[in-house]
């Protein structure tokens, strides 16, 4: 049986294909190991826009438009571009991670996880698997 493939995307890269895609918007080592760990129980073709030290916010925006899924890992978006942090929890395909106490972010989106995994164990994620199928 053939391996699945897992298509690491940088800027200003985008491929164009049926594959479930997932964004990731700064993550840390910890969401990266539970992405990596998700990834291998899905066990098909994925393609992953990674933007961790980039400026070109207008290709994170472009795929987070045509993706999938985005996670977010707010605690290590740089000083910089936190104002983008409103607009990618905006979407409804956005699950957000961060340490913070406050639960301000909860305003824009519903959607904090603690882990990677649990976007795995939502309903609609089952969806979206079947439409890519």
């Amino acid at each position: 049986m053939k391996q699945p493939v897992l298509n690491l995307i940088t800027s200003p890269d985008k491929l164009y294909n049926n594959n479930l895609s997932f964004t990731l918007v700064y993550p840390g080592t910890t969401t990266k190991e539970q992405f990596n760990e998700m990834a291998k129980k899905l066990d098909k073709n994925l393609n992953v826009y990674l933007f961790e030290e980039s400026n070109d916010l207008g290709w994170l925006l472009d795929v987070c438009n045509t993706c999938d899924y985005i996670i977010l890992d707010i605690d290590n978006v740089t000083d910089s571009h936190k104002w983008i942090i409103g607009k990618i929890l905006s979407y409804d395909k956005t699950f957000y991670l961060t340490s913070a106490e406050s639960m301000h972010y909860n305003m824009l989106c519903n959607r904090r996880i603690f882990d990677v995994g649990q976007i795995a164990e939502g309903e609609n994620f089952a969806e979206v698997q079947n439409k890519k199928a």
